[in-house]
């Protein structure tokens, strides 16, 4: 049903185009022409405004009948840096770059899956649900462009995200996530003078860590150190550190009981401390990232994407992760949304592929996933 030599083209016409975090614009541009030519509505949100990008998400929509559901398809049009002057090499089993510079097929497949599913069903006028395409930028930065998404402009309550590897994979449960600063405020002093009057940061810092479990805590749980900073001189007896964290966990309860035996750490480190200097404190800051997503397995993307999948002989495996992306935004926002892959593989890297019989079954998943059967 797909058009495999337009797909391809799509995706090689994308990827050649810059689009790095915040510089979506000319993307964009490409996509909405496809638009036009296709005679499909769409809006463009402001976004901008938070996300600090050079264009807002956008909102296409095909089909308005009152009687059918909405289903969403999503994919993000940014890609992480060394994307720039990408240069795809078209290969007999898949899509690579020329070695310099990533691929983007993170998620410039995805794009062009969606982009190839509008104008199927659009030009073999074929029975469907109602589309909504929510094309978002930012992704790769924090999932901002999900995060401030006008979610007035979507009437959809489910979907699909076009955002993973092997469309074997349907993501249907993921874990919340916070990030958590410590900040570890000492007492400075001159390193050769005296050093007595002084209480480093650092050292109150590693007391801290050496007391924290990190790594995998249980079968759904992780927290990890990303980030340690402080001090401003070799000759200055450290008076500010930072401790950067994140804790993910599919668990509510799981991250509170976490984060307060972290939390009885540093109180423990602040009562030994404030006992030399007063000055002396320590704090821990926490911010919500995304929130989890557990779709219920009778859904209807899932039945239907299942259904598709056993018509065509396909394998597919519902399965849980432990990352995050533009769905945990979603499901916040209402609409039980799936994660599909589109056949990428070591993404972020030189070395990024799209394995093209991947992502031929990923855009016949999709489309087929889509249409009303009698």
């Amino acid at each position: 049903m797909i058009n495999k030599k337009r797909l391809v083209k799509t995706f090689t016409d994308l990827v050649k185009i810059d689009s790095e975090s915040r510089s979506e614009a000319n993307v964009a541009k490409y996509i909405k022409n496809k638009l036009n030519k296709l005679g499909i509505k769409y809006k463009i949100d402001k976004s901008t405004v938070s996300t600090k990008s050079n264009h807002g998400n956008i909102v296409a929509r095909l089909g308005s009948d009152k009687k059918l559901p909405t289903i969403l398809l999503s994919s993000h049009m940014d890609t992480v840096t060394n994307g720039l002057g990408v240069k795809p090499v078209v290969k007999k089993q898949s899509i690579t770059s020329d070695g310099t510079t990533i691929l983007g097929a993170d998620d410039k497949s995805g794009l062009a899956i969606i982009l190839e599913t509008l104008e199927v069903l659009k030009k073999k006028k074929l029975y469907h649900y109602n589309i909504e395409a929510a094309i978002t930028t930012c992704e790769e930065i924090g999932l901002l462009g999900a995060k401030f998404l006008d979610y007035s402009l979507i009437n959809s309550k489910q979907g699909i995200v076009l955002d993973s590897t092997s469309p074997e994979r349907l993501v249907y449960k993921g874990p919340s996530s916070d990030y958590f600063n410590i900040i570890v405020q000492g007492v400075e002093a001159h390193s050769g003078i005296n050093p007595e009057k002084g209480i480093s940061s650092i050292a109150a810092s590693a007391e801290i860590v050496s007391k924290m479990k990190t790594g995998r805590i249980n079968s759904n749980t992780t927290i990890n150190i990303g980030k340690i900073y402080g001090g401003s001189a070799i000759n200055i007896v450290p008076g500010k550190t930072i401790i950067s964290c994140e804790i993910r966990s599919h668990n509510e309860k799981t991250i509170k009981t976490e984060i307060n035996k972290i939390k009885k750490v540093i109180q423990n480190v602040n009562k030994k401390y404030k006992k030399i200097n007063k000055k002396f404190n320590a704090k821990i800051k926490i911010e919500r990232i995304y929130d989890s997503i557990n779709i219920p397995k009778n859904s209807l993307v899932i039945k239907n994407i299942l259904r598709t999948c056993k018509e065509h002989g396909y394998k597919i495996n519902l399965v849980e992760t432990g990352g995050g992306a533009d769905a945990n935004f979603f499901v916040k926002n209402g609409v039980n949304t799936v994660n599909l892959g589109t056949g990428m593989r070591e993404f972020h890297t030189v070395k990024e592929k799209l394995i093209l019989k991947e992502f031929f079954q990923s855009a016949n998943i999709v489309i087929n996933s889509l249409i009303i059967k009698n």
